[in-house]
Parts: structure tokens; C-alpha cells; sequence
């Protein structure tokens, strides 16, 4: 695909689908996953890849963000895709913990309210991907026809409304092989089609295409220089902070952490908030990676 001559043309952008009710006039809620949009950097490292798809030489030569942007944008108009998620999560066995999710291509209101309502926990798209690293094709009404009767149908069918009222129908899942720490990056691609005969081998090869050259270029923008505020030093935090750290970073519970300082479940969770202040963090398992990263460094 010769992405210089498709962008070329003109690209127009259809006007956003209208919030649905269910998903406005809510005050911003606080989240367990660290919404954010695309490093505003220019050029980035061209490295050497052999071989390299053209989408990702018109991805790494591109002279701003926002052309890069419009590259994806493009991209996702041609293959018939409306949305792009992309996400960091952390896997323990069957346990998932959100870590950060990025809105450049996504809806704002719509990942808000999937992580408010930790929705994670129950999408049937996520098992499929998540063991197979493969794609995955999904469709509503193929996945509202499966919802479970069990203790989780409930959700399911909210899950199932507020993800029909976004307009998106259909869409395709994608999770990278585990890191050793046990993290994963997931994409998810979104389409207004209906259901998922369109979706031949050839597009789900462009979606893999797409999905690996913006995960290269997101690895790229992380091996960027660190800005100038780095974390504090271990002797720029008092000695019960750094106590605290050093029991997380060995994976301890706030009962065990309690016991070592001899106070009580209040106070270590008083302290906790401050810490995760300090770093700029959401939850324990990104507070977890600051305090090791900080007791390495």
C-alpha cells in the first residue's frame, strides 16, 4: 500500500458520532489508568530496521506530530476504521491492571467511561487477544448474542450498551507478547460496520501492519532523552517514604507494611497518597514500577 500517494488525496474527517446521554453530563471520574494523548515531539530516531514497512518510514520521517497524527488518521480511514486505542496493561494470570491508555486516535468519553466502570474485567474481546496475540475480529451482535447469564451478564449488557451508543459495531483487538515484567501493549481498532465479513486476511495483515509501526513509534518516543524533572532522589524523601517504597517494591500489602512501620492501615494509606502524588501515578502497580526503578537507579 502506497501510503505517500493516499495521502495525497484529501482526507475528511466525519464529524464525531454525538455523546450518547449515558456518557455526558458526568463529572470527570477518577480513574485507575493514566489517560493521556501522543508526546508532542517532532522527528524521532530513525534507528535501522530491515526492510521497514513505507507506514512506518512515513511515520518516523515525519517532520511534526501532527503529521504523523494525519498519517494514522489516513491509515485508519482506508482500512475502513474509525477509532485506535492504545494501551499498556499489566497481566498476572488472569488478573488485569490498566496502566495507561493513550486518547490521540480514541474517544475521550468513551475510555473514561470504560475504565470508571472497569469494564476490563469483563469485555469479552480481551481472553481471545490476550492468549493468542493474534487479532481478533469482533462484532456487537456477535458479542451481545454470547453475553453470559452468569454473574457478570449485568455488565456485560451495560458494557454491551454504552459501547452500542458510541456508535462502533465492530472492530478488531490486538495484544503484543508479554514483556518479562508481565506488561502488555493492546490495540484496538473500531469500525460503525456491522459485523465482520469485510475483514479478509489482507485487511487484518494491514491491521498488524498499522498496529506494529505505531508500536514502534510509541518505543521510540519512550527512548527519548528524559525530560529535565526526573523522580526525587531516595534522599530527597523523608525515611518513612522511602520505607514505604522499599515494601513496595518487594510487593507488599498495606497490612504488612502497617506491621514493619508499627502504624496503622490509616496512616500507611495517608502516606501511599502523598507517594502517589509525588511520582505523578494513578495506582499501586505504577507506583510499584516508580519505587523500583527508583531503588535500581
Amino acid at each position: 500500500m502506497d501510503i505517500t500517494r493516499w495521502l495525497d488525496t484529501t482526507v475528511r474527517e466525519r464529524p464525531d458520532t454525538p455523546a450518547p446521554a449515558s456518557l455526558i453530563n458526568r463529572p470527570p471520574p477518577t480513574l485507575p489508568v493514566l489517560l493521556h494523548e501522543e508526546a508532542p515531539g517532532n522527528r524521532l530516531p530513525p534507528g535501522s530496521v530491515p526492510h521497514q514497512p513505507s507506514l512506518l518510514g512515513a511515520l518516523l520521517g515525519a517532520a511534526s506530530a501532527a503529521e504523523r497524527q494525519r498519517i494514522v488518521r489516513a491509515q485508519l480511514r482506508l482500512l475502513g476504521f474509525e477509532r485506535l486505542g492504545y494501551g499498556r496493561l499489566m497481566q498476572l494470570g488472569d488478573s488485569l491492571t490498566p496502566l495507561s491508555f493513550c486518547l490521540t486516535y480514541a474517544d475521550r468519553r468513551w475510555a473514561e467511561r470504560y475504565f470508571a466502570q472497569a469494564y476490563h474485567e469483563i469485555d469479552p474481546r480481551l481472553p481471545p487477544a490476550l492468549r493468542s496475540s493474534l487479532p481478533v475480529a469482533w462484532s456487537l451482535d456477535a458479542l451481545t448474542a454470547q453475553v453470559s447469564a452468569g454473574r457478570h451478564g449485568v455488565r456485560q449488557r451495560r458494557f454491551f450498551a454504552d459501547l452500542a451508543a458510541t456508535g462502533m459495531r465492530s472492530g478488531v483487538v490486538f495484544a503484543l507478547p508479554a514483556t518479562a515484567g508481565g506488561q502488555r501493549e493492546l490495540l484496538s481498532l473500531l469500525s460503525r460496520a456491522p459485523d465482520t465479513r469485510w475483514m479478509g486476511d489482507a485487511l487484518i495483515g494491514e491491521v498488524l501492519t498499522l498496529s506494529l509501526c505505531l508500536h514502534e513509534v510509541y518505543s521510540r518516543e519512550q527512548s527519548r532523552p528524559a525530560a529535565p524533572e526526573q523522580p526525587p532522589a531516595p534522599t530527597a524523601l523523608s525515611a518513612v517514604h522511602r520505607h514505604i517504597l522499599n515494601c513496595i517494591s518487594q510487593g507488599l500489602g498495606d497490612k504488612e507494611i502497617a506491621a514493619r512501620l508499627g502504624c496503622t492501615l490509616h496512616n500507611v494509606d495517608y502516606h501511599l497518597r502523598q507517594l502517589r502524588r509525588r511520582f505523578g501515578v494513578r495506582n499501586r502497580v505504577q507506583l510499584m514500577h516508580a519505587a523500583q526503578e527508583l531503588m535500581q537507579g
